[in-house]
């Protein structure tokens, strides 16, 4: 009887060495598989900064010293989505977006003079919220959401992409 507990017991050790050599090896696939960065390192593709050009419409230049950008590492729609799945009665979308956002460290930058701003930020998606107040009154707030994933990202900000123009009188 102790000969067959004894065989058991090795093959019960065996079969967990086998189970830890199948997970270790698929592991190893999985990451040779991923994108990788110049030095082929796939783990330094994620946190490569990429530089993401943002430009304000000519016809604001006259209007508008600069414009506070925020970018925000959130995927918008995938908020929309959850925010609709659940049922919250009284509760405005933008309520929800405020309470998500409130432990998120943005990006922060600022046009120049010639309305240009560059934002280093991951891959990824992302949510630009500005805000600029013209000379005449107006101002102008901009909630666009952002996929970036190559190293030519430009966005424009412009009257016709703009989230709500207000003039005060």
């Amino acid at each position: 009887m102790r000969e067959d507990y004894a065989a058991i017991r090795i093959l019960e050790v065996v079969l967990a060495l086998a189970l830890l050599g199948s997970l270790f090896f698929a592991g190893m696939r999985i990451y040779r598989r991923l994108p990788t960065d110049q030095n082929g390192d796939p783990a330094a593709t994620s946190a490569r900064q990429l530089p993401l050009t943002i430009m304000l419409r000519n016809d604001l230049l006259p209007l508008t010293s600069s414009v506070a950008v925020e970018l925000y590492p959130i995927d918008m729609a995938a908020l929309q989505k959850q925010f609709a799945a659940v049922p919250r009665p009284g509760k405005q979308f933008e309520d929800f977006l405020a309470l998500r956002l409130k432990d998120v460290t943005p990006v922060s930058v600022a046009t120049d003079q010639k309305g240009r701003a560059i934002a280093h930020v991951s891959a990824g998606n992302w949510w630009l919220h500005a805000r600029t107040s013209a000379a005449g009154g107006e101002t102008l707030e901009w909630r666009l959401p952002l996929s970036v994933s190559t190293n030519q990202n430009t966005v424009e900000l412009n009257r016709d992409n703009a989230y709500e123009r207000a003039k005060k009188f």
